[in-house]
């Protein structure tokens, strides 16, 4: 098999995974406008529930409260997708191209890491509480827990493609 036939095989796998993370990243931004929308409701349910009717109910914070690991992880995902993660402009924009892909590259693979300490921690969290209930006694904590797993998933994947397209791009200036 010749170099170029490796190298657009290696494109065309890229692209292919890159199209699989674009439809994971549109179904997160439907599922986190559904979570958010759902949290605002929720606090917005219980300030009435509490100041107008005097009847507040434990559960609705509680839920609201377990919303929020999928807020930020599932939403870091989808950041890392979008490159609008904290990052400094200036210094990448300065750097040559094929540097400036090795950085982000580097950069990125410190994220999977990352990542992997948070999938590997929430899932030792999960399997520590499995049968647990919530201070409410309303549901299992084991959802709640695991959309910390599925949010260090969701990062390695999206992380793992940027690095791919990296690569692919590096390639291709050779």
């Amino acid at each position: 098999m010749s170099h170029q036939t490796v190298r657009y095989s290696f494109k065309r796998f890229v692209l292919a995974v890159d199209r699989f993370a674009g439809w994971v990243d549109s179904a997160l931004q439907a599922i986190l406008v559904v979570v958010l929308s759902s949290i605002f409701l929720l606090m917005f349910t219980q300030v009435l529930l509490r100041y107008v009717i005097h009847t507040p109910f434990a559960w609705i914070e509680e839920v609201a409260a377990y919303q929020l690991p999928i807020l930020a992880l599932w939403g870091a995902a989808v950041c890392i997708r979008h490159g609008s993660h904290l990052k400094v402009e200036i210094l990448l924009d300065a750097m040559p191209r094929i540097l400036r892909s090795l950085f982000v590259i580097a950069i990125h693979l410190l994220i999977l890491y990352f990542a992997l300490k948070v999938y590997q921690s929430g899932h030792a969290l999960v399997e520590l509480g499995r049968n647990q209930l919530v201070t409410s006694q309303t549901f299992s904590l084991y959802w709640p827990r695991m959309s910390i797993v599925i949010g260090g998933a969701l990062i390695m994947f999206q992380s793992a493609v940027v690095v791919l397209r990296e690569v692919a791009d590096v390639f291709e200036l050779e």
